[in-house]
């Protein structure tokens, strides 16, 4: 019997109608819904996981009903499982999701008998180191991005590429990002589209204070070390979400991770069919 996992934004699917709908019918194709507890005791349907780590673990994919952030929010948990996702729009853009809500049962039946390719989608690893002493482990699916902790503020961080110096950086901040991730706030900043199968970073510095500063893509398996030379509030964040504090001479060293999201695709529309779509017509 095939498990799958169903995890929804509550604000996305409001009173969890589809969800109910879409667990119900799971079941009467004989596939078992995995669900987290509160949405099995909302929706008194589906087969109740105690927590989502029991969840990740029994399903064969899941499949995630949101926006673009609810799928970051999950992906990242999910990559340390291994775990194929299914990600269905309910929210704007979505440009994560491989399938509107509309064509979410034609898609899930397609997994289900085997119509499907995966894609590995890069993440970062990234450690925050405060002198020698490691301050933390993290990963991040879209970017990384080291500012001020007011977006208002120039701030003055120092990079190298594997312990190359390259310049000091006055801007608002500075990007790193996965080719997932290119084509999110990286893209709004000016910064390169990637092809989403690539291990590439791009590193771009947003509003920078000078008339040479230009994104540029390097390898992902390159560590880029940013340290902080401001004595002031600054951050770094992953995925626009998780905020670290950092002090002045910090640093903060960014690669390729050795995990991978694996994401699901039934559509058949190429990457830049999606762009396309997504970035010009679905706008409009």
């Amino acid at each position: 019997m095939k498990s799958i996992g169903i995890i929804t934004n509550f604000n996305k699917d409001a009173g969890l109608k589809y969800t109910k709908e879409l667990i119900l019918w799971l079941e009467e194709r004989g596939v078992r819904a995995l669900v987290p507890m509160r949405i099995a005791e909302a929706v008194c349907c589906g087969t109740a996981c105690e927590n989502l780590t029991e969840l990740y673990e029994k399903a064969d994919f899941a499949v995630i009903l949101g926006g673009d952030g609810t799928i970051l929010r999950n992906a990242r948990q999910m990559a340390e499982y291994d775990l194929p996702i299914l990600g269905v729009n309910f929210g704007t853009l979505g440009y994560l999701a491989d399938v509107e809500r509309a064509d979410a049962k034609n898609a899930i039946s397609s997994v289900i008998e085997g119509n499907y390719t995966l894609e590995n989608r890069m993440m970062l690893s990234v450690s925050h180191y405060r002198g020698d002493i490691p301050m933390g482990n993290y990963t991040a699916l879209n970017e990384v991005y080291i500012s001020h902790t007011r977006s208002v503020n120039i701030v003055d961080l120092e990079m190298s590429v594997n312990d190359a110096f390259i310049n000091v950086f006055r801007a608002d901040g500075i990007m790193v990002s996965t080719p997932t991730g290119s084509t999110a706030y990286n893209l709004s900043a000016g910064g390169p589209i990637l092809m989403p199968d690539t291990r590439l970073m791009a590193v771009t510095s947003v509003c920078p204070h000078n008339l040479y500063s230009r994104p540029f893509v390097i390898s992902g398996d390159d560590c880029v070390t940013i340290k902080v030379l401001d004595d002031d509030e600054l951050i770094f964040s992953l995925d626009g979400a998780e905020r670290i504090a950092l002090e002045q001479c910090d640093t903060v060293k960014i690669t390729g991770s050795e995990k991978s999201v694996r994401t699901i695709k039934t559509s058949g529309r190429s990457f830049y069919d999606t762009l396309r779509y997504k970035l010009m017509e679905g706008r409009r």
